[in-house]
Order: C-alpha cells, then sequence, then structure tokens
C-alpha cells in the first residue's frame, strides 16, 4: 500500500518543530535587541563639570578621593571618614544624573554624625570612565564593595543604601557581599526596573512585556539575609509610592517602613530637604542593638514608620491598613 499520506507526518511534524524553533530564537534575538537599544538609552551619565551643585563647607573635614578598577575602567570614589575610626560607616550606590557632587552634602552632614561615608561613580558617571550597562553597573558596585571594606577596616557596623537607580544596582549583588553587611536601605527605590520605566515614560506599556526586568527588587528584598529600611516620600512623583510599599511587603527581614511627607523624589540629595530626610537612616546606620537584629532575622515583626504596606493592586493603589506615620517634621500623627 502506498506511505505517501503516512509518511508525510513526521516530515510535517518536523518542519512545524523547526519554524517553532526558528520563530523562538528570533523573537529572543529581537528581545535582546530591544533590551539594548532601551539600555544604550537608559542611564543619564552627568561629568563632574556639569554638576553645579553647592559645595559644603567642609573645612574641618577631610574627603580622600580615590582611583579603582573596575574590570578595564576605572572608577571614582569619595570616602569621608569620621572622628572615630570605628564609627559606623555607609557605603552609597547613587541615582541615575548623579555624580560624586551632587553628595558632598550629604557626606558632610554624614561626618558630622559621627558616620563614614563611601560613594563612587558608575562606569561612565563623573570622572568614571567606560560606558554604563547593566552588566557593568553590577560589577562596578562588587569592586567598590571590596574597596568600601578595605578603607573601613576598623568600623563597628557598616551599611549599604541604593538611592533611586542604586536600589536596583544594590539589590542585584547584595547577595554576592562577603561579608555581608549589618544591614541595607532602599531610598526613593522601585520594586521593577520594568514597571518603573513604563510608569516614567522611558517605554511604553506595550512594549514592557518584551523586555527582561534586570532588577526586580521585590523578589530580591525577599531573599536578603540582613535588616533592611525603605525610606520613600509620598510625595514622589518619579518613583511612585507602592513601589516603596512592595518591596518593603516583600522583604524578608524589614526593619521599618518610612514614608515622609512633602518632598521630591531626590531629597536624599537636596540640601533643603538633607536635615529632614535622613534621621530615620542615620538611626538605622548607628543601631548597636544586637538583641533587635536578631529578633528580626528570627522572624518577628517589624515596625512600621508610616502606614503599614497593605494590599496593592494593580493599578497601584495602597489598600485599606493603616499606621502610625513618621513625617517630615518629625511629628507624628495619623
Amino acid at each position: 500500500m502506498p506511505e505517501g499520506p503516512r509518511s508525510a507526518q513526521p516530515a510535517s511534524r518536523h518542519r512545524w518543530l523547526a519554524t517553532a524553533a526558528a520563530l523562538a530564537v528570533a523573537a529572543g534575538v529581537a528581545r535582546h535587541l530591544l533590551f539594548r537599544a532601551v539600555e544604550r538609552k537608559a542611564f543619564v551619565t552627568p561629568t563632574d563639570e556639569t554638576k553645579d551643585a553647592a559645595a559644603p563647607d567642609i573645612s574641618a573635614l577631610t574627603v580622600r578621593h580615590a582611583t579603582f578598577a573596575s574590570g578595564s575602567r576605572i572608577l571614582h570614589a569619595a570616602f569621608m571618614p569620621a572622628a572615630d575610626p570605628e564609627a559606623p560607616a555607609l557605603m552609597v550606590c547613587h541615582g541615575d544624573n548623579e555624580s560624586l557632587p551632587d553628595w558632598a552634602p550629604v557626606q558632610a552632614m554624614l561626618a558630622g554624625a559621627g558616620i563614614a561615608s563611601y560613594v563612587f561613580d558608575y562606569s561612565g558617571y563623573g570622572r568614571s570612565s567606560g560606558r554604563p550597562s547593566v552588566r557593568r553597573l553590577r560589577e562596578d558596585a562588587l569592586a567598590a564593595y571590596r574597596q568600601f571594606l578595605a578603607t573601613t577596616p576598623q568600623a563597628r557596623r557598616r551599611v549599604v543604601l541604593g538611592h533611586s537607580l542604586g536600589s536596583g544596582i544594590l539589590l542585584e549583588v547584595a547577595q554576592r557581599f562577603d561579608p555581608q553587611p549589618d544591614g541595607y536601605v532602599i531610598a526613593a527605590g522601585f520594586s521593577s526596573a520594568r514597571l518603573a520605566a513604563v510608569q516614567t515614560g522611558r517605554i511604553p506599556a506595550w512594549a514592557a512585556w518584551l523586555l527582561p526586568d534586570p532588577w526586580n527588587n521585590a523578589a530580591r528584598a525577599s531573599r536578603l539575609e540582613r535588616p533592611l529600611l525603605v525610606v520613600h516620600s509620598r510625595d514622589d512623583a518619579v518613583i511612585v509610592p507602592p513601589h516603596a510599599e512592595r518591596v518593603a511587603r516583600a522583604a524578608r527581614h524589614l526593619h521599618a517602613l518610612v514614608m515622609l511627607e512633602a518632598m521630591p523624589h531626590d531629597a536624599a540629595i537636596l540640601p533643603e530637604h538633607i536635615d529632614a530626610f535622613w534621621p530615620p537612616i542615620l538611626r538605622f546606620v548607628r543601631a548597636q542593638d544586637g538583641d533587635a537584629v536578631q529578633a528580626l532575622l528570627a522572624g518577628n515583626d517589624a515596625k512600621y514608620e508610616g502606614d503599614p504596606p497593605g494590599n496593592t493592586d494593580q493599578a497601584g493603589t495602597p489598600g485599606s491598613r493603616t499606621g502610625t506615620l513618621a513625617t517630615a517634621s518629625g511629628k507624628r500623627g495619623q
């Protein structure tokens, strides 16, 4: 009997599988190319010469400028010691469109508060060489952490802070820090780079599903093994408050979610807001209550300065749970 129709079935199936495989490969290549195109335009990299931040009075302080290698690139950093060599120390992964001069007023404030600080510029930012990419920023943060450890050998406590863009960079590499810092701070951070890119208009909503999410902060916060402090402004119009709530809700060891009032997205580095923005972070960095830290690591309930993160719907509307609010002025209310 003729075998034509039956023998044609395997060939047809093979052609279908080959076509499906080719389409999958093409889709993967297209997704990668789209991501690289978005990545090339995603970073705003100021040079020190373009910054007009007012220089703080640091006549009684000593800023140590240094360079270090990250791959083939040379990065610049600024270390501001405290008077006590054993003082707690803070490393900063700064935000986009920021560089070392933006953080000089903060470093002066931290030194005055008895906290040493280490800030570095990513590849392509400030005077650091190279061009930024997700992979390079990851390498930069790991190299900077090694320098931070070497620069603060006597610090009795170390904390790492990620501000805005820096929140994604920090949480991507946090589990690779060795030894681990004593705590983490996310300030004005996002829960998902993909969601933030849509909300800030960098990519259209219809294209979001085509792109990977290189910095899923909510997912990574759930894997941190150290206490996490989340600080955000209710009036942040760039990264809206539900981002902070999602990160806090996901955090495995949440120290606190602090929601501040009447501050813009970059309040952390604006001289007129520094005094109101930083107190909860200063308390966290200086914390020496070992029993409290152990309780957090054991899974006890965290505290919330501001509304606890209730359920948040897909539109980003906070749930109905309420709590005690720590306002920017330091007063407490409901």
